[in-house]
C-alpha cells in the first residue's frame, strides 16, 4: 500500500522526536545536580557564614552588655577562622534571597546560641570620678552609706551617688586640718566619725559627719597624744551602736552618737596607755599597751555603760608589731608579735574571756592575709585599713597564700600566671573547713548574707561561707584591679570599688553594673 504524505511526516517527527526527548531525559540529573549544588552552596554558606559572622559581632559588642570571660577571645579566633573559608558563602546567600535569608537566620540564630552558651557574664564600669588631684592624694579610707559611697582623703571627704557616680556632697576639715582617724562603721542615723588636727598636731578634734549631707552633727576634743606630719592612725575612733567611743591617753570616753553626750569612761591600768577600740553592735573592745615586761591588755566592754564584760591578757610577750581586731561579736583579735617566736595569730575568745582557737597566720600550708595587701596593710588606707580576714558566724575566712602562685615567665613578652584562694578556719577549734581556689589573688572582699564576694584583677567570685561552694562568677570587663581595694554592694549584682591611689592605674572610685 502507498504511503501518504501525513503517514510521511507523522513518522519523520517520530524518528525525529525521539532522540531530542532521550537526550532531555538524559541531561536531567546534571541540571540536578547543578541544582542541588547551588542550594547546598546557599544553605551551607548563609548557615556557617551568619553563625560566624554573628558570633564574631557578639564578641565585639558583648562585654558592653554584660558578657566577658576568658571564652570571648577562644570565640573570637574560632570566628575568624570560620568565617575566611565562608565568607564567599555568606555573600553567595544573600545574593540568592530566597533560599538565603532563611539560611541567615537560621545560622545567626545559632551564632548568637554559641556565645550565650559559651561567654561568662560580666560587669562593666557604668561610671568613673575622674582622677584625683593633686597626684600625691591618697585615700585613709571610706564608707558605705545607703546610696552613697563616701571616700576620705586627708583633705577632703567626698560622698558619691552608687548609681551614676555624681558627687552628693564634699566636706574638708576646718582651717589647716587634715584627716589623722575616722570610724571604722557607721551607726544610726548614718553618722561615720573623723578625727582630725593641723600637721604634727595631735589628733584631737573630733566631728560626727552625717553622711546623708555632709553635714557636721556635733564635734569634740580628746586629750589624744601627739602624731607625725600628716599621718593617720586606724581604729582611734569607734561606733559601737548608738555610741561614740572616743580615745584618748589615758582613757577611752563613750558619748552618744546622735548628740555628742558624755556617757560613761574607762581609763587604761595604771601603766598602760590606750593602744585601739572597736565597736560592735553592743559591745566595745579596748587594747592597751602597757610597760616593759607586760602583756598587752583587751577589755571586752557593754556598750550601754561601759560594763567590763571580760578581760584578756594578749601573748605578746615581745610586744606589739601589728594588732587588729577582726571581730568583736564574735571576739577575735590578729596579734603579731614583735618576737619572730612570738604569737602571729588570728585568736579567738569566748564571752568569758576564755581562748578558743589560734590559727597561724603562717602556717605549714598558707600564709594568710588579715589585712588586704599583706604585712605592709597599715601603710594602706591609713585610717580605716582594709580586712582581707573576715568572720561569719563561727568560720574566719582569709585569702591564703603560698610560694609559687603567681609566676612571671620572662622574654622579651613577659607573661604572668597567677592563682588565689579564700580559705575558711573554725573560730571554735582552729581547724581548715573548707579551701575555694581562684583565678588570682585576692584584691577586694565583701560580706554579702552568708556569702563572701572575692575580687581579683578581673574577676569577681561569690563563695558560700558554710562550704566554701562557689555559687557565682562575674568577669570584670574594663578597669583591672592591681592593688588593694574597698569593695561594697551598690545593688544586686552592682558594686562600687575605692582605690587608695586613684591617680594612675584605677579611678578612685568606680561603678560596676
Amino acid at each position: 500500500m502507498a504511503e501518504g504524505p501525513v503517514d510521511s511526516v507523522v513518522r519523520g517527527r517520530r524518528r525525529g522526536g525521539a532522540p531530542a526527548a532521550r537526550r532531555a531525559v538524559a541531561s536531567l540529573p546534571g541540571r540536578l545536580d547543578r541544582l542541588d549544588r547551588e542550594a547546598w552552596m546557599v544553605v551551607s554558606g548563609g548557615v556557617l557564614g551568619a553563625m560566624f559572622a554573628s558570633m564574631g559581632l557578639a564578641v565585639l559588642f558583648g562585654p558592653a552588655n554584660g558578657f566577658g570571660g576568658a571564652g570571648l577571645a577562644v570565640m573570637g579566633v574560632v570566628s575568624v577562622l570560620g568565617l575566611m573559608p565562608c565568607g564567599a558563602g555568606l555573600v553567595w546567600a544573600l545574593i540568592h534571597p530566597r533560599r538565603g535569608l532563611p539560611s541567615v537566620a537560621l545560622g545567626t540564630a545559632l551564632g548568637l546560641g554559641a556565645f550565650t552558651c559559651f561567654a561568662g557574664d560580666g560587669l562593666n564600669d557604668a561610671w568613673k570620678a575622674p582622677p584625683d588631684r593633686p597626684a600625691t592624694a591618697r585615700a585613709v579610707g571610706s564608707w558605705t552609706s545607703g546610696d552613697l559611697v563616701v571616700r576620705v582623703r586627708p583633705d577632703e571627704v567626698v560622698a558619691y551617688r552608687g548609681s551614676n557616680g555624681t558627687v552628693a556632697w564634699r566636706w574638708a576639715p576646718p582651717g589647716l586640718d587634715t584627716v589623722c582617724a575616722m570610724s571604722r562603721g557607721v551607726g544610726p542615723g548614718r553618722i561615720g566619725l573623723i578625727g582630725h588636727s593641723p600637721n604634727g598636731r595631735p589628733c584631737a578634734g573630733v566631728t560626727a559627719l552625717g553622711l546623708a549631707d555632709g553635714e557636721p552633727t556635733w564635734t569634740a576634743t580628746v586629750d589624744a597624744p601627739a602624731r607625725d606630719g600628716d599621718s593617720a592612725s586606724p581604729d582611734q575612733l569607734a561606733v559601737a551602736g548608738d555610741e561614740a567611743v572616743l580615745q584618748g591617753r589615758t582613757d577611752w570616753r563613750a558619748v552618744r552618737l546622735s548628740d555628742g553626750h558624755d556617757l560613761w569612761r574607762a581609763a587604761a591600768d595604771t601603766g598602760c596607755t590606750p593602744f585601739q577600740v572597736a565597736g560592735g553592735t553592743d559591745g566595745v573592745v579596748t587594747v592597751a599597751q602597757c610597760g616593759a615586761g607586760a602583756l598587752p591588755v583587751l577589755r571586752s566592754l557593754a556598750a550601754r555603760d561601759g560594763r567590763e564584760r571580760a578581760r584578756i591578757d594578749l601573748p605578746a610577750e615581745g610586744g606589739i608589731r601589728n594588732l587588729a581586731v577582726v571581730s568583736v561579736e564574735p571576739l577575735a583579735v590578729w596579734v603579731d608579735d614583735q618576737a619572730q617566736g612570738g604569737t602571729h595569730a588570728v585568736l579567738s575568745y569566748g564571752g568569758d574571756g576564755r581562748q578558743r582557737a589560734a590559727i597561724p597566720v603562717s602556717g605549714d600550708e598558707y600564709d594568710l592575709d588579715v589585712m588586704l595587701g599583706g604585712v605592709h596593710a597599715f601603710d594602706e588606707f591609713s585610717a580605716r585599713p582594709l580586712f582581707g580576714g573576715v568572720v561569719v558566724g563561727d568560720l574566719y575566712i582569709a585569702p591564703g597564700g603560698k610560694p609559687g602562685d603567681v609566676r612571671i615567665s620572662g622574654g622579651k613578652r613577659p607573661t604572668r600566671v597567677a592563682t588565689g584562694r579564700l580559705v575558711a578556719y573554725s573560730l571554735v577549734d582552729g581547724r581548715r573547713r573548707w579551701t575555694a581556689g581562684l583565678d588570682d589573688q585576692v584584691t577586694g572582699v565583701l560580706l554579702d548574707g552568708d556569702s563572701v564576694w572575692a575580687l581579683t584583677r578581673n574577676r569577681l567570685t561569690r563563695i558560700e561561707a558554710a562550704t566554701g561552694r562557689l555559687t557565682r562568677e562575674l568577669d570584670v570587663n574594663g578597669t583591672a584591679s592591681l592593688y588593694p581595694v574597698d569593695l561594697a554592694l551598690a545593688g544586686t549584682e552592682r558594686f562600687t570599688v575605692v582605690a587608695e591611689d586613684g591617680t594612675r592605674d584605677e579611678p578612685p572610685v568606680r561603678g560596676l553594673d
